[in-house]
């Protein structure tokens, strides 16, 4: 079995987005940044997105915000650490999309879905593939949206894997990456359609994605824009 220690890979600090969420930004193959969002439910227990195996003075920092409760498993793809985060806090419900739920399952046992977590707004949006979903969170300062690879929002990276996922289409922009739309998109009207709803929501104040910086102003708009490049 895979210790802790062999999953710790360079990373970030942990970073305050809102008042009731935060992330840890990590690495995977190609030097691609990757992000742990860990949200504070209302009552108290922390809900963590894509977890990343981080250093001990970071999971200092993370359990002093509060007991890891759920642990989402956003699909198939973003299991890397989710074993070991389940061997090191046992109590953890470990939950994900029912359409990934047979992969996951080669890593780690899943206790239920992501549509059962009391608190979050689950969405499946119209012209995607069921294997990921968007959570819809209070963050004490509006509602976040958390995606996982359904929008990117990566600068241009260096070096041999900046090139490799440039020619991929996964950078340069906020929006759906080339891989994103081979892998997740079915339909790109609805999709299109969905995501122009929700920057009418009058609460939305972020949206919090896997891969790229947060964005924490102007959601609406950059919602927009991911829109039109569909």
């Amino acid at each position: 079995m895979s210790t802790w220690s062999a999953h710790v890979q360079p990373h970030g600090p942990l970073t305050q987005l809102a008042p009731r969420i935060w992330q840890v930004t990590g690495t995977a193959n190609l030097g691609l940044p990757r992000n742990m969002t860990i949200w504070r439910m209302e009552e108290g227990g922390l809900w963590i997105h894509s977890a990343v195996a981080c250093d001990d003075a970071t999971m200092a920092q993370i359990e002093a915000l509060g007991p890891p409760t759920v642990l989402v498993v956003p699909n198939g793809f973003h299991r890397l650490d989710a074993a070991v985060w389940k061997a090191r806090y046992p109590a953890l419900f470990v939950v994900c999309p029912e359409d990934s739920r047979k992969k996951v399952e080669q890593v780690v046992k899943v206790d239920g879905l992501d549509t059962e977590v009391l608190g979050v707004n689950v969405h499946a949006p119209p012209g995607l593939k069921h294997t990921e979903h968007v959570y819809e969170l209070d963050v004490g300062a509006g509602q976040a949206l958390v995606v996982c690879d359904a929008l990117f929002n990566l600068p241009h990276l260096p070096g041999f894997g900046g090139v490799v996922l440039r020619l991929a289409g996964s950078t340069g922009a906020f929006g759906m990456t080339r891989v994103g739309r081979f892998v997740l998109l079915e339909d790109a009207k609805a999709y299109r359609g969905w995501l122009q709803e929700m920057a009418e929501h009058s609460e939305l104040a972020m949206v919090a994605v896997a891969h790229g910086e947060a964005v924490l102003a102007d959601a609406a708009r950059k919602l927009k824009e991911a829109a039109a490049r569909l």
